[in-house]
């Protein structure tokens, strides 16, 4: 049992990086409503899973403090995106 809260949490990690990208994306007005909600749903459905009959324990702590550690790394991606480095016009100028 413990594997499986410990998989699901990895999803909750996971799901919440790119909810803290679509919020980010929401507010810019660059992505509809419904995918930021489904994020939403989907770290939810996933941290409560890890929290069911267990209530806090380690892995739960460990859990929500990585889904907000990783919710604001991609709140920090989706603000700094990477620059674009013209690499296809280095490697193959227009002559």
């Amino acid at each position: 049992m413990l594997l499986l809260r410990a998989v699901i949490g990895l999803l909750a990690v996971f799901f919440a990086h790119y909810l803290g990208r679509s919020t980010v994306a929401l507010v810019q007005r660059r992505e509809a409503r419904f995918r930021t909600i489904t994020w939403t749903l989907r770290v939810t459905v996933c941290v409560m899973a890890v929290l069911w009959g267990v209530g806090l324990d380690v892995l739960s702590v460990m859990v929500l403090v990585l889904a907000l550690l990783s919710l604001a790394g991609g709140v920090w991606r989706q603000l700094h995106p990477p620059k674009h480095e013209g690499l296809v016009e280095q490697m193959f100028p227009r002559e």
